[in-house]
């Protein structure tokens, strides 16, 4: 039992909404103040109508009994006038239900506005009521001015009550704009509550992808130990794992990959040895001599070992590259040069090109891992060797900035469309000026040149050079004490 509740509770933790599911909650959250705002406001509009209705119903329930009191009196004045003339039994009874007429009149109003500013008109009116009841009804005085003062009295109260009805409502105009102007004020103030939260929604989910897109670059650049862990939803979280699992087949077919190149590349390094000590004996005759056909063939059989030897070469070096952890040394720029021309030295001489250096940096201790500069000087210089005109100058310039070394190569080529810009540095890749060389190389160059500036965290750019050619230029950030690269 205590099991299966821990296996329970497990799953409520591990419980990830679908991006459906977020969606409708963000929705949700996001229209739930405005819904109680609306509610709210309807809930109050409501009583206020009820409210104003109950003005409007009250103010015309008391001015229809005013207004009976008021024909009431007029009725009792007529009445008392003609009976002071004619002396009706009839008259006298319509005369004294009249004035109970009036007096309860009073008393209805009384009851229905029973605020103090009513019942104090009301009262007053009642007292000048009974003040002329008891002259004219009881004491039997024929005076018409008797009635004067409830006259007056009426027509004052009658601008009085039309006053207060209108106030009434006035007021209650009033609460009704306010009560408009608090809705739309909250409205107002929630917007920006609706849209942070809507915000939030949206910032949560491009974060989580902008973490996939950090992953996926990470896999692209080679990372294939990176951990990945992808929080969010449960479609991000299953991308995760399917990411994980190509970065395992990736990382298997990466291996792979190295060891093929290694073992292909050493299992031809052999029979390689063999042919050239076998063509090396044919050429010095230690087998017998040959004739002049025979020597142009082996010449041309010695060419085709040569650049046998240099792809095998290059594919080593682009198999090594991933792996190469060198250790950071001082710069030394001029031994750099040393040994780039030496390294081209035969090659210069046979094309009759020459290499000019522009040698800019500061006089201070850098530190780089020197080995991988050399071999970036390597692939480039060579590159420009072959792209540029016999008798043409290859030159190499190197200067410091902002923190980084900035070695460019410029040759005096044909260039390299703008097509064709992104797709040099791919493994393999030959560009049509590449295919009307004729010394063809292995198309590795230049990705070795890529991984190793990639390997030193470095940028590598191509711009074309006036008046024709191309510039390569890596940027690498530099080391100002010795360390560990």
């Amino acid at each position: 039992m205590q099991s299966s509740i821990v296996i329970k509770c497990k799953q409520c933790l591990s419980w990830r909404p679908s991006l459906i599911g977020q969606f409708v909650c963000s929705i949700l959250l996001s229209l739930l103040p405005l819904c109680l705002v609306v509610i709210l406001f309807l809930n109050a509009l409501n009583k206020q109508l009820a409210v104003t209705q109950e003005i409007v119903g009250d103010n015309d329930e008391i001015t229809k009994v005013f207004n009976n009191l008021k024909q009431d009196l007029n009725s009792l004045e007529r009445a008392t006038r003609q009976n002071w003339v004619l002396k009706s039994e009839s008259l006298d009874t319509l005369i004294e239900n009249k004035w109970s007429s009036s007096i309860q009149r009073i008393d209805e109003l009384i009851f229905l506005s029973p605020t103090a500013d009513y019942i104090l008109q009301w009262r007053q009116l009642a007292e000048v009521l009974q003040f002329a009841q008891q002259h004219l009804l009881f004491e039997q005085k024929q005076d018409g001015e008797l009635f004067a003062p409830a006259s007056k009295l009426i027509s004052e109260q009658t601008n009085w009550l039309r006053e207060q009805n209108e106030l009434r409502i006035t007021k209650n105009q009033q609460q009704l704009k306010a009560l408009q102007t608090s809705f739309i004020n909250w409205l107002v103030a929630l917007i920006p509550l609706t849209l942070l939260v809507g915000g939030g929604f949206l910032w949560r989910i491009s974060g989580r992808l902008r973490e996939l897109t950090s992953v996926i670059d990470k896999l692209g650049q080679g990372h294939w130990q990176q951990k990945i862990n992808v929080r969010g939803s449960s479609e991000l979280v299953e991308l995760g794992n399917k990411l994980e699992w190509v970065q395992a087949q990736l990382y298997m077919l990466e291996q792979q990959k190295d060891t093929f190149l290694r073992h292909v590349t050493h299992e031809l390094k052999t029979p390689l040895a063999s042919m050239v000590e076998g063509t090396d004996l044919l050429t010095d005759e230690i087998v017998g001599p040959i004739n002049d056909e025979q020597k142009a063939v082996l010449e041309l059989i010695t060419q085709s070992m040569v650049r046998l030897r240099a792809m095998i070469e290059s594919l080593l070096s682009y198999n090594a590259i991933r792996t190469s952890k060198e250790t950071v040394t001082e710069l030394s720029f001029a031994a750099i040069k040393d040994k780039i021309e030496r390294h081209f030295e035969h090659r210069l001489v046979a094309r009759e090109q020459s290499l000019l250096w522009v040698d800019e940096l500061p006089k201070k201790a850098l530190y780089i891992s020197i080995e991988l500069l050399e071999m970036i000087l390597i692939q480039l210089t060579s590159n420009a060797i072959k792209f540029s005109p016999e008798q043409g100058c290859v030159t190499i310039k190197a200067n410091f900035k902002h923190g980084k070394l900035i070695i460019s190569v410029i040759d005096q080529g044909h260039g390299i469309d703008d097509s064709e810009k992104a797709a040099v540095f791919g493994a393999f890749y030959q560009g049509k000026n590449a295919k009307q060389q004729s010394e063809m190389g292995s198309g590795l160059g230049l990705t070795i040149v890529k991984e190793t500036v990639e390997q030193l965290n470095g940028k590598l750019s191509i711009t074309d050079n006036e008046p024709q050619g191309c510039v390569f230029t890596a940027e690498l950030p530099i080391q100002l004490t010795e360390g560990v690269n």
